[in-house]
């Protein structure tokens, strides 16, 4: 099944250095080779929505838990895609009406010009799901771009969890951000796109 073949949720014109790019985010099923597509893109990195993840094997217990019956594949949250696996959008801790952990990942590494797809994405999911905040868990081992960029959408520090994410072995602290549904509404004429 290609990925293309979803109908989009949302579509969304990125100011990227090339020029303007349409970017479409569509559901993504768990079908397998929508797996082993997200598996192929996510494996470049050394981490995946903060876990270490060194294998198929880690990946999928990331993704999805054994299910039931101990063998129907079932997801750990919701999962979007950007075009052809430019990048992904996933929930997880996922309290309907009141909050999730949202995380993103662009395969291509690139944050600029997207703001406006990210915060577009945010919306949908406020409406689509009436949550009354969302939350965002970003370890200290990332780059500062990757804060600035959780910040310049909206989210704001709420708290710091200590040595809780590990990376190569190490233990860092976790910085925690969130974004209340009535914070949505005033923001887009402060982010620069």
């Amino acid at each position: 099944m290609n990925i293309l073949d979803e109908k989009p949720i949302l579509s969304v014109p990125c100011n990227e250095p090339e020029g303007t790019v349409i970017r479409s985010v569509r559901p993504m099923n768990l079908h397998p080779d929508n797996l082993k597509n997200f598996w192929e893109h996510s494996k470049q990195f050394k981490t995946l929505f903060t876990s270490d993840v060194k294998d198929f094997a880690g990946f999928m217990n990331l993704i999805v838990d054994g299910g039931p019956d101990g063998y129907t594949p079932t997801p750990k949250g919701l999962f979007w895609v950007i075009d052809d696996f430019v990048g992904v959008f996933y929930m997880t801790r996922i309290e309907v009406g009141k909050d999730a952990l949202v995380h993103y990942s662009f395969f291509d590494r690139r944050h600029r010009g997207r703001h406006r797809l990210v915060y577009e994405m945010l919306k949908y999911v406020f409406n689509r799901y009436e949550f009354n905040r969302l939350s965002v868990e970003i370890p200290m081992f990332v780059t500062e771009h990757t804060f600035k960029f959780v910040e310049r959408i909206g989210f704001r520090v709420e708290g710091r969890k200590r040595k809780a994410a590990s990376y190569s072995g190490e233990l860092f602290d976790v910085k925690i951000f969130g974004l209340l549904r009535s914070d949505i509404g005033g923001l887009e004429d402060g982010i620069r796109y």
